[in-house]
């Protein structure tokens, strides 16, 4: 929101003026329904009601809406029949309601031409929605003037004010606590951040400057005394003589400069101090600016709990606190998803049916609690249910089905461990598919958002009593606090919150095993490796007698890495890299630093990921070369798919497996990657526009460069079929999207993979 003054409605129409009013008042009347089905009358609650649905039908009258004046009409009518007790709202009452208010909504959100003539074209559906409205307050006298007079005389009663005025309209909803909101839209709003954040920087680099005027200052310090020097070695030659009065000429313009430099470097100075305080100031207040009160995607929970609780038969409440906890408007836009997935997936999943609960002795009533908090400068997100949890015992069943892990290897895990496999891509525990589950598309969708944003998702559960999930996520994305180092002579950060810990070790106290390198830490042998293992940069030829260690926590393991250097901490503003650099290794985005410099910004679960597929692989991780240009292998992989479903399923598979990958829509785009840069392997679809597969492959395979390229075929079609257009051999392989599975998907990929060890020997 922009601060300007109440009266200037210029940009506004009055439609635009008219759904800001609607927004608002719908959201008293969902918030207010659901009260007044939860709890039993309230005069205060009936009122609060009545205000909004009478000044949505005045705002709809001012822009001639009529569609949705009858139906605001419909609903004070059953209001004043609530109010004279000549009706009880029953559930489906509630229903018919909330389902005239969801009608509004719809209509509220037509363009500016089909708003006003909503009713013509919908008639049906309006007349519809007034009979089920009007069978609520069927007990009532029918709507006309005197239920016009029976409302504004409740409403006069308990002290209500309707606006009349398209000024009353606009400010009410503009500006409920304030008279100097408007709205601007939020690419302006980036753009000024984008612009106040260079502001920022530029003011920096004016301080970086000012050491070196100082500098400038003590040699010309330097050069007048060796000029006095100078006049006092001068003294056998008389007063008057040219080279004494030419020493004196010179020290004299030399004071009045060294006057001039002084004054200017004083202004100077004071004007690098403003100008740092106000660009300073000015950054904190547009970041401020992009700060929104989470309560703006959470306002709308217990509408959707209500819902959702009803069609599946449950009776379920939410219980939300923390509303009013502010975080940037980026992060909200990627964490509304998630908690809805987590809700939605607790009502389906978690809660009991109310039969079932009451055999077990507890509430009909379920509840979910969604707790939002700040500490230590993250923002914490606890979605908690009362309801049946999860059965470890059935979980790993499930797990054995999908060959995600061996019997063995699941005997080895904790209950926490084996709640890591809900996140799984394609992991689902319901059978049966509905319109809500089954589909295969679970909680990897939250752990998939959480990571965008650098974050994490952490899962508890007791059989019986319930289930605990715990979003932990910055605050912002704009700004983060990093952890600078320099890595093959370049600068690099780390998250601050990624890194545990910094130190320097002595080359005596790291031990070298047949495994690999190691130091011991707080009593544990924790891997060494070197962070030129990652980039593909060449290892030094030796360890220096004392090395830059971070200690860094993934998943599995916690792993100290070895840096060049340290260069200390950073608050810095984030820029995401153009895709025209294309994907780099473990980095997703970039910042300018203080200095004017860049760094770019590791991210640190990729990073972590590429540390433990090299260390499930059984690599021996040397941390210096025993020969020049030794490095470690990395397979890059081209994935071409018209599907963006398909194509991001096997991106996120591969990429956790530390393979570099890359994607195409199409054979066309495709074949120009190629011809562009150096593939390992290619995995593609058949039916694709532009190019379909077997054009690509057949053009690849009368190319010398590419005749030996490893390529994975998977697609609908049958593998008979294929096998008429291309050659199915050692090097070609096909899978069945229809039996698609990620460990059948990867072991094939691996199979393949041997090919391209074969190729470089």
């Amino acid at each position: 929101m922009k601060e300007i003054k109440a009266k200037d409605f210029s940009e506004f129409s009055m439609l635009d003026l008219f759904r800001m009013e609607v927004d608002s008042q719908l959201e008293i009347l969902n918030k207010d329904l659901l009260e007044l089905e939860r709890e039993s009358f309230s005069a205060e609650l009936l009122s609060s009601l009545m205000r909004a649905a009478h000044s949505i039908k005045g705002a709809a009258r001012m822009v001639n809406v009529d569609s949705v004046v009858r139906i605001s009409h419909a609903v004070e009518d059953c209001l004043v029949a609530l109010q004279e007790q000549k009706v009880r709202f029953s559930r489906n009452d509630i229903d018919s309601l909330l389902d005239g208010i969801d009608l509004i909504h719809r209509i509220s959100t037509a363009s500016d031409e089909a708003i006003v003539t909503w009713g013509e074209d919908h008639y049906d559906e309006l007349a519809a929605i007034e009979l089920s409205l009007k069978r609520v307050f069927s007990s009532n006298v029918p709507p006309g003037n005197d239920s016009e007079k029976r409302l504004d005389q409740a409403l006069e009663q308990v002290e209500s004010h309707t606006p009349q005025t398209e000024e009353e309209i606009s400010e009410q909803h503009i500006a409920p606590h304030s008279a100097t909101s408007i709205r601007i839209p939020i690419d302006r709003l980036d753009k000024i951040y984008s612009l106040a954040g260079q502001s920022l920087v530029e003011s920096y680099q004016l301080s970086a400057l000012m050491p070196g005027f100082w500098q400038i200052k003590h040699k010309y310090q330097q050069i007048i005394s060796q000029m006095n020097h100078l006049q006092e070695n001068l003294t056998q030659y008389s007063e008057g003589d040219a080279t004494k009065e030419h020493v004196k000429s010179i020290l004299r313009d030399a004071n009045e400069l060294r006057h001039q430099y002084a004054d200017t470097m004083s202004r100077l100075d004071a004007i690098d101090r403003r100008s740092a305080s106000i660009t300073d100031l000015l950054h904190r207040e547009i970041m401020s600016s992009r700060m929104r009160p989470i309560s703006e995607i959470l306002n709308g929970l217990p509408r959707m709990v209500r819902d959702l609780g009803r069609d599946l038969n449950k009776d379920v409440c939410i219980q939300v606190s923390g509303l009013s906890t502010l975080v940037d408007r980026h992060v909200l836009e990627k964490i509304d998803s998630p908690i809805k997935h987590l809700i939605q997936n607790a009502i389906d999943h978690g809660i009991e049916p109310p039969d079932e609960r009451e055999d077990k002795g507890k509430s009909r009533l379920a509840t979910i609690a969604l707790d939002v908090s700040i500490s230590a400068g993250m923002l914490f997100i606890r979605v908690e249910d009362d309801g049946r949890g999860v059965c470890f015992k059935r979980l790993k069943e499930i797990i054995l089905e999908k060959q995600l892990a061996t019997k063995d290897e699941l005997n080895t895990l904790d209950n926490l461990s084996l709640l890591d496999f809900l996140f799984y891509p394609g992991f689902s525990t319901r059978k049966k598919v509905d319109q809500i589950s089954g589909r295969g598309v679970g909680l990897d969708v939250v752990k998939d958002a959480v990571t965008t944003l650098k974050g994490s998702v952490h899962a508890s559960s007791e059989f019986g009593t319930g289930t605990r999930f715990q979003l932990i996520l910055p605050l912002t994305v704009s700004v983060l606090r990093v952890f600078l180092v320099t890595i093959g002579g370049e600068s690099y950060s780390f998250p601050l919150t990624s890194v545990e810990q910094s130190l320097y070790v002595d080359r005596d106290k790291i031990k070298i095993r047949e495994t690999g390198s190691f130091i011991y830490l707080d009593g544990e042998d924790v891997q060494l490796i070197h962070a030129n293992t990652v980039f593909e940069c060449a290892l030094p030829d030796e360890i220096a007698a004392h090395i830059s260690v971070l200690i860094l926590q993934g998943e599995k393991r916690k792993v100290a890495v070895i840096v060049d250097r340290f260069d200390g901490e950073q608050e810095i503003s984030i820029q995401k890299l153009s895709t025209d650099f294309g994907k780099i290794r473990a980095v997703n985005s970039a910042a300018i630093l203080n200095n004017g410099s860049l760094t770019l910004i590791i991210d640190t679960e990729e990073y972590m990921q590429a540390i433990d597929v090299l260390l499930d692989k059984g690599s021996n991780l040397k941390i210096a070369r025993e020969e020049p240009g030794d490095r470690c292998r990395v397979i890059k992989v081209l994935i071409v798919d018209d599907s963006v479903t398909v194509r991001e399923m096997e991106r996120q598979l591969l990429t956790r497996l530390h393979y570099n990958v890359s994607v195409a829509e199409d054979g066309a785009e495709g074949l120009e990657m190629l011809e562009a840069g150096e593939f390992d392997l290619l995995i593609t679809d058949i039916d694709m526009p532009n190019m379909d597969g077997i054009r690509l492959i057949n053009e690849l395979r009368f190319r010398d460069a590419f005749s030996s390229l490893p390529i994975l075929i998977v697609s609908n079609r049958e593998k008979s079929f294929v096998e008429q257009s291309v050659v199915i051999d050692d090097k070609t392989r096909f899978f069945e999207k229809d039996t698609f599975t990620p460990k059948g998907f990867v072991d094939v990929v691996q199979q393949l993979e041997k090919r391209v060890d074969l190729i470089e020997s």
